[in-house]
């Protein structure tokens, strides 16, 4: 996993594991089934402040995603319809994930809701822990990208030696100015999610301008990008809450099996409609203006596991 130290529940885990616990001793965990042990996991991830969430509303997980999506929508109307036709980026697709091939979900059984390289950074970035902060260091990165390219996005967010940098590394330079540089394991699960939304998006580029014209696009699909980016995390804290306690006899594989199931399950219900995507590069994501938005993103995403 590349995490230092165990990860230490609290009791009020006791649950899941035990859920976890059995349905691996059943075999295989399937669609519907490993939905509803995500769905278990993150309702406790809304209530352990230190080790999910962050101190959330005390609604979050008690409204269905219509009604999250609702919510979403409303504070987004006011803003413009992105310039260009994107959509071209999906983290899901490029990590195991749907693919973007629908929902086997049905309305039945559903539940109640609920280190650098090729640089340095100059450390112009304030780095806060938690995963809404790093959402909103996300958005703001890319919403610059468009507008003064990557070269100086990069150079402003405090990454030296650009045009040195290999294109191949693109995304972990990103990374390395956005994400803490703390060994926790959970800032190196952070890290983990966000790299893998970054590499999705740039997809292995052949140049520095390649690499800006993906970032480019993704800028206008930003809801999107930042609702993968919850839920790649919501993947990372579960397969390290699993294999602390279940690789050892059913193997470290089985973590991202049900992660790959979970969101399979939802696919089509995880997909924002293109009707509504608007272009939010303006909106001050370090403000309370960008805290709603990414709070409406997330309680959307909680909505839709919860559910």
């Amino acid at each position: 996993m590349g995490t230092s130290g165990a990860y230490t529940p609290s009791p009020n885990w006791s649950k899941i594991k035990t859920d976890v616990t059995n349905a691996l001793n059943s075999g295989p965990v399937r669609d519907q089934e490993a939905h509803e042990l995500i769905s278990v996991f993150v309702d406790e991830l809304c209530e352990q402040e230190d080790q999910g969430f962050g101190d959330v509303p005390s609604d979050f997980g008690s409204v269905s995603p219509e009604e999250a999506t609702d919510k979403l929508n409303d504070l987004l109307k006011e803003f413009p319809k992105p310039p260009v036709r994107t959509g071209k980026v999906s983290a899901r697709g490029a990590s195991g994930g749907s693919g973007g091939g629908g929902s086997a979900r049905s309305s039945a059984g559903k539940k109640p809701g609920r280190g650098t390289r090729g640089g340095k950074r100059t450390g112009r970035i304030s780095i806060g822990g938690g995963i809404r902060p790093m959402a909103g260091r996300l958005a703001t990165f890319i919403s610059e990208v468009p507008k003064v390219g990557l070269r100086q996005a990069l150079i402003n967010a405090g990454f030296e030696s650009v045009d040195d940098l290999p294109p191949e590394q693109i995304a972990l330079a990103v990374a390395d100015v956005l994400a803490s540089e703390s060994s926790l394991l959970i800032d190196t699960e952070l890290r983990a999610a966000l790299m893998t939304v970054l590499e999705a998006i740039c997809q292995k580029p052949d140049s520095i301008e390649v690499a800006e014209e993906r970032l480019s696009d993704s800028a206008y699909n930003l809801p999107g990008i930042l609702q993968e980016l919850f839920e790649c995390y919501i993947m990372e804290r579960f397969k390290t809450f699993l294999c602390e306690h279940e690789a050892p006899k059913h193997g470290f594989e089985a973590a991202d099996k049900i992660s790959a199931e979970a969101r399979d399950y939802v696919a089509g219900e995880m997909e924002l409609e293109k009707a509504d995507r608007r272009d939010l590069t303006s909106v001050d994501w370090q403000g309370s203006e960008g805290a709603k938005i990414l709070d409406a993103i997330l309680e959307r995403t909680i909505a839709v596991y919860t559910t």
